[in-house]
């Protein structure tokens, strides 16, 4: 079988077929991780990203209960380590609406027997001092975690190739068409045959042309980050620190990402001023000694985004031999071992997961 998109989720959906003793191919116009997971803080936050939306929560919590062992395999079968902690998501409140708003999601979270704690002015100055301290209160939830992202794809990659999968950098796919008899994938000036197709190309998934049906309307939405070196002797933040403006991860080696804009501007991967500014802004009032870090790189990244915010994951009506999985915006890191698991138990085992009918691909043009 043929897997189109080598970023986290294509690697990860290689992976698991290939672990799971499939013979795999995977082609990419990049080299694997060049495109949003490049640029990816890789927060693992679900209880947070959902915003309320059942089937994007539902999702995002299975998919953290197999970051584990997603991530232990990974690293035992390919033999790299991957930077992965859980130290929880601290958001901050820096005014009485935004605390009444954590305290409504701290309800909403206490009901689902999710572990928070509410933390006071008091309280919060002394679990991270490097809040602000103009911070009225916190939400502490120590379930969520980060994963470093590029290490991550390198041992997905590494564990695929020693279950045998192969990878083609470098090769754009221009059209798949499906047959009674299997796949042809027209990339650059050469034809590759398959039973079936996984086409996970991200951003650049609705650029794919599939004779008989149509892809998702997978739209880019640019995201930048800031990657910081923080100050000698000042406190590195603990926790994932979550404001209004910005979000911020540590590293073990005293550096700290900072993200993220959420810029529709097409295809267009550079860099700007404007995100720096706004970025550093945001952090500084959030972290104070952030306006004595230096930056140490811009990182910029496509998102794959959908008109309703939920991944395309399942097989095309049209298009049986056609499995899509696309359009995780920014919950691409945080969904890839669900959805390499839901592709991989769809292909192999036959086995449809009735999460399937939530992010059905055919949402988007009525097909049955």
């Amino acid at each position: 079988m043929l897997v189109i998109g080598a970023g986290v989720v294509g690697a990860a959906i290689a992976e698991e077929l290939a672990v799971r003793g499939a013979r795999v191919s995977v082609i990419d116009m990049r080299a694997p991780g060049r495109g949003a997971s490049q640029a990816s803080a890789g927060i693992l936050a679900p209880f947070i990203e959902s915003h309320g939306e059942a089937a994007m929560l539902e999702l995002g919590r299975r998919s953290l209960a197999l970051y584990d062992a997603f991530v232990e395999r990974a690293s035992r079968e390919s033999g790299r380590r991957v930077e992965y902690a859980r130290p929880g998501t601290l958001q901050v409140a820096m005014n009485e609406t935004e605390a009444a708003e954590l305290e409504i999601a701290k309800r909403h979270l206490d009901a689902a027997a999710i572990e928070t704690r509410w933390l006071d002015r008091a309280a919060l100055a002394a679990f991270e001092p490097a809040v602000t301290r103009a911070a009225i209160g916190a939400l502490f939830t120590p379930i969520h975690a980060f994963v470093g992202v590029a290490d991550l794809v390198t041992a997905l990659v590494t564990s695929a190739r020693f279950a045998g999968a192969s990878f083609e950098n470098a090769v754009e796919v221009v059209e798949i068409d499906p047959g009674p008899d299997g796949v042809v994938v027209r990339a650059g000036s050469r034809e590759h045959h398959a039973d079936v197709v996984v086409l996970a190309a991200g951003s650049w998934t609705s650029r794919v042309r599939i004779k008989g049906a149509a892809p998702p309307p997978v739209r880019p939405v640019r995201g930048q980050l800031l990657h910081l070196q923080w100050p000698a002797q000042a406190l590195l933040p603990q926790p994932i620190v979550w404001g209004s403006s910005c979000y911020t991860v540590p590293w073990s080696d005293g550096t700290l990402l900072v993200g993220a804009t959420v810029e529709e501007v097409g295809f267009d991967e550079h860099s700007t001023v404007e995100a720096v500014r706004d970025l550093s802004a945001a952090v500084s009032a959030l972290l104070p000694e952030a306006a004595r870090a230096s930056i140490e790189a811009v990182k910029v990244g496509l998102r794959p985004a959908l008109p309703d915010r939920l991944p395309a994951i399942g097989r095309l009506a049209r298009a049986p031999s056609v499995m899509m999985a696309a359009g995780h915006f920014r919950n691409g890191v945080l969904l890839a071992p669900i959805t390499a698991k839901l592709v991989a138990d769809a292909i192999l085992d036959n086995v449809v997961d009735p999460i399937l009918a939530a992010t059905s691909p055919d949402r988007f043009d009525g097909a049955a």
